[in-house]
């Protein structure tokens, strides 16, 4: 078993047991797909079992204005992904991106990732279409609520320029959801990110970059750390 389908399955069943343990079985219910459905009808939502936290609490989830689909359908009305708390299945908030997988689909050229820190008290959102990182956020979770932090704009403003004087024009942004985006309970995120254009040969220019977030009370805060240029897979 790889290591990260191993890590997903250790998240399932760190769910399945939190969610005995607060007897919310009614609320989150184990699908045929090694997930989990929360709510029903309309209000139904289905987890992306990869972005279950640590303590199998918390997880990223998808909804639609019209219900979840049936069968080999595809999702109709609004979509919108949100933060999920296993135990009881309440939406915690809205994520910025609007990907959705139900098992047997998923949205074509849209990728996803939650990269929790270890103790499950904050997460990144990584939301990613066919060219464009279309969410790029910070969530800290408490008792009290969730605080977000977007961080696209501070490090695509940073990213181009620690470019080359005119080597940024033209080109797209985008964080590597192929490549490791790790947040620690310090707040420390690392990550890669990529200017490139689209359907072309040319290279793309790597970026090696560290943040330091810090959350006080309802509000949150990023600073960058390093930023390097670097050579990435392809």
């Amino acid at each position: 078993m790889s290591p990260i389908r191993a890590a997903a399955a250790r998240a399932l069943i760190a769910a399945a047991i939190s969610m005995a343990a607060f007897g919310a079985e009614a609320s989150c219910v184990a699908d045929q797909h090694q997930s989990f459905i929360c709510g029903e009808g309309k209000d139904a939502l289905r987890v992306f079992p990869s972005t279950i936290a640590p303590s199998g609490k918390l997880a990223f989830g998808w909804r639609t204005s019209e219900g979840l689909p049936s069968g080999q359908a595809e999702p109709s009305g609004v979509l919108e992904d949100v933060l999920v708390r296993l135990p009881d299945g309440a939406v915690l908030g809205q994520l910025g991106g609007s990907y959705w997988a139900t098992g047997e689909m998923r949205a074509n050229r849209y990728d996803l990732i939650a990269a929790w820190s270890p103790d499950s008290r904050a997460v990144v959102e990584v939301a990613n279409s066919r060219w464009d990182t279309d969410s790029f956020r910070f969530y800290a979770i408490s008792e009290s609520g969730v605080v977000v932090l977007d961080l696209h704009e501070l490090v695509e403003r940073t990213v181009r320029t620690k470019s080359p004087r005119g080597a940024d024009k033209g080109r797209v942004f985008r964080i590597r959801e192929d490549l490791p985006v790790k947040l620690d309970a310090e707040g420390g995120l690392s990550f890669a990110a990529i200017l490139f254009i689209p359907k072309s040969e040319e290279a793309a220019l790597g970026f090696r970059v560290e943040l330091k977030i810090k959350t006080v009370k309802s509000s949150a805060a990023a600073r960058v750390v390093s930023v390097q240029r670097a050579k990435l897979p392809d």
